[in-house]
């Protein structure tokens, strides 16, 4: 195609000159021809010739024979031309295309960079401007709240005065709804005519004629709206409008994108609270130990008809609900399965409303109607607690204005016939469903499709942390159970939660009291770095006769153990301790005595720990904070055990 494009182009004088030597040289055959036919002829009459043809003939043929060349030459001339001049157009269609394509790139490291849509950097929406050869163009994305307004992330093409203006035209009205609802492109020739009312008097004061609008589809919803404005008439060609929806498209990768990146900063805050409330629970723990000791320990020394008795009994109970709560936590820290068990859900619904009704204002009712002959589901009954409370507290919000929260428990089957069925990914069987009808707002579609997302929340910043949900669905499906949910605006909210019914019996009601443990004479020793557990504890030990040498760290303990160790029949000993830890302490003490008698405390609420103490030889391990009762059984227990 080179070679066709620097073709020489024959001057207008060159060629006119080659056809008058072509003429002359057609009449000079003419002439010939006829003055050969002359001397040839015999005939007296000089015009009268014996030929073939005339010398007319010859001249008009030669004539029609030179033309001819010529009409060839122009054919290939023009041939070549046209050939060049389709070289140059695909020569620019490629430059073009690989500039746009540049663009493009361009546009797409930009964005997949932006880790923050909350604004569109201007050089973007320039290239934008650029790749669409448009006068406008501006970018909205709906915000992360509950009522999902269209926000001008970006806008070019405009004084701030007309783009302030468009991003609030886009904001609060439905200018973008047809887009919104059919969730593809729409292209309007005449803005000025054919737009709704506040776009169409915007654009018709800016001069806007031609509009583009497509959408910007994640999972399935539209999260945003980019525009591209013509001042002037403007078809626009199927590959433009494929480029469109190619950028909009990477506007929704970039909103993904932003959306994983909070996920993952606020996965990791999660994760970094985990690990402070892993200390802070070992810390707490370890001061209600010390409280509990001190309870323990007074109460024993306490008639049961004393005043002052049932005070004490009242402050074990806190102390031991305080260390169920700490286990919850470093539970949710350490993303540990939590031990089930199998309960009657009237109970736990019971107990939590009745200790949430206080929260609730006195606008605001509880109606509970709890089916009598309930079945026994298996679950981890805080968790069961967590999910009463999360959803009760939902629908308290939901009625800012007051309202009536109806919890409801029935049993039902889940079969073939069943209204539910097509609704349920679960398995035919008996389910037990706790039911939460609000009387509040309501939700849409659009909030009730990502009310289980993590962190996704339509209370004001600072009121909810968009966990509370998640949470609920991740116990409930963790127990081989779902939840329905029924909403509309205005007409509140049904919360359904199935839960697979189990085959296993409730517990027994009453639980014999185990007798109470007898003391001893043997010799303990107590490794424990908190100085009111080990004075507490040792003073237990000892008003049972025991014998109790203290230590205050790992490594005297293993001092005062490898010079008496023939006179030491037990070892009490914390696993976090400076210098040593009881981990390392029992090793230690193996090497020494491998039929060493070890019980092990630790006020981390890790039950795999424990697990894990017992597999490498330790005899007992004690959870903090733990009454005297516990600490005397399980002492007896393990002096009276056969060492292996």
């Amino acid at each position: 195609m080179e070679n066709m494009a620097s073709l020489p182009v024959v001057p207008t004088s060159t060629r006119w000159s080659q056809r008058a030597r072509l003429y002359a040289s057609a009449a000079g055959v003419a002439i010939i021809y006829f003055l050969v036919g002359r001397l040839s002829s015999d005939n007296p009459r000089w015009v009268q010739v014996d030929l073939p043809l005339s010398a007319a003939s010859v001249l008009v043929f030669g004539l029609g024979v030179g033309e001819a060349v010529f009409a060839i030459q122009r054919w290939q001339r023009r041939y070549h031309e046209l050939q060049a001049a389709r070289a140059r157009e695909i020569e620019l269609a490629d430059r073009l295309a690989e500039q746009r394509r540049n663009i493009l790139n361009q546009i797409s490291r930009a964005l997949l960079n932006n880790l923050d849509m909350r604004q569109v950097p201007t050089e973007l929406v320039e290239r934008l401007a650029l790749l669409f050869e448009t006068d406008v163009v501006a970018v909205w994305i709906v915000e992360r709240t509950a009522e999902g307004l269209l926000a001008a992330r970006g806008i070019c093409g405009l004084s701030d005065t007309a783009a302030k203006e468009l991003g609030t035209i886009g904001r609060v009205s439905p200018c973008f709804e047809k887009v919104l609802q059919e969730q593809r492109q729409i292209i309007i020739e005449n803005l000025p005519h054919d737009a709704v009312p506040a776009l169409a008097g915007f654009c018709k004061r800016e001069g806007l004629i031609t509009g583009a609008f497509t959408p910007i589809i994640s999972r399935e919803t539209v999260v945003g709206v980019v525009a591209a404005f013509y001042r002037q008439n403007r078809q626009i060609a199927a590959p433009l409008a494929a480029e469109m929806q190619t950028v909009a498209n990477l506007f929704a990768s970039a909103v993904q994108a932003e959306e994983l990146y909070r996920n993952v900063a606020e996965s990791q805050k999660i994760d970094s609270l985990g690990n402070l409330a892993s200390g802070i629970a070992h810390d707490f723990n370890n001061i209600l130990a010390a409280t509990l000791s001190c309870v323990s320990y007074v109460k024993q020394h306490t008639e049961s008809t004393n005043p002052s008795y049932r005070y004490l009994t009242a402050a074990e109970t806190s102390i031991h609900r305080g260390a169920a709560l700490s286990k919850q936590l470093l539970s949710f820290a350490r993303r540990e399965g939590p031990s089930t068990t199998v309960l009657n859900p009237n109970d736990i619904v019971q107990s939590t409303l009745d200790l949430l009704e206080r929260g609730f204002e006195k606008n605001q009712h509880i109606l509970l109607r709890l089916a009598p002959n309930l079945r026994p589901v298996e679950i981890n009954a805080s968790q069961l607690e967590q999910v009463v409370l999360n959803l009760a507290i939902n629908a308290r919000d939901a009625m800012p204005h007051g309202g009536t929260l109806t919890v409801t428990t029935r049993n039902t089957r889940l079969d073939i016939n069943s209204p539910e069925r097509t609704r349920l990914s679960l398995p035919e069987g008996d389910y037990v469903v706790l039911s939460f009808r609000d009387t509040g707002h309501g939700m849409d579609e659009a909030v009730q499709r990502r009310i289980f997302e993590p962190f996704f929340t339509t209370k004001a910043h600072g009121q909810g942390s968009g966990l509370g949900l998640a949470l609920v669905q991740n116990i409930v499906q963790n127990a081989g159970g779902e939840i329905l949910v029924e909403s509309a605006p205005g007409h509140g909210a049904l919360f359904e939660v199935f839960l697979p019914v189990s085959s296993k019996p409730l517990p027994a009601a009453g639980k014999p009291l185990a007798a109470e443990a007898r003391g001893g004479c043997e010799r303990i020793l107590l490794a424990e770095d908190e100085d009111v557990i080990r004075e507490m504890t040792a003073l237990a030990l000892e008003s049972r006769g025991y014998t109790v040498i203290t230590a205050p760290d790992g490594a005297t303990a293993l001092a005062l153990y490898e010079r008496d160790w023939k006179n030491i029949d037990l070892v009490i000993a914390d696993m976090v301790m400076p210098h040593l830890s009881g981990v390392e302490l029992l090793t230690r003490l193996k090497e020494i005595n491998p039929a060493v008698r070890v019980i092990v405390s630790s006020g981390f609420s890790h039950e795999l720990e424990g697990q894990q103490m017992l597999q490498s030889g330790c005899l007992g391990y004690l959870q903090k904070p733990y009454d005297t009762q516990a600490l005397h059984r399980l002492v007896r227990s393990v002096l009276d055990s056969q060492v292996q």
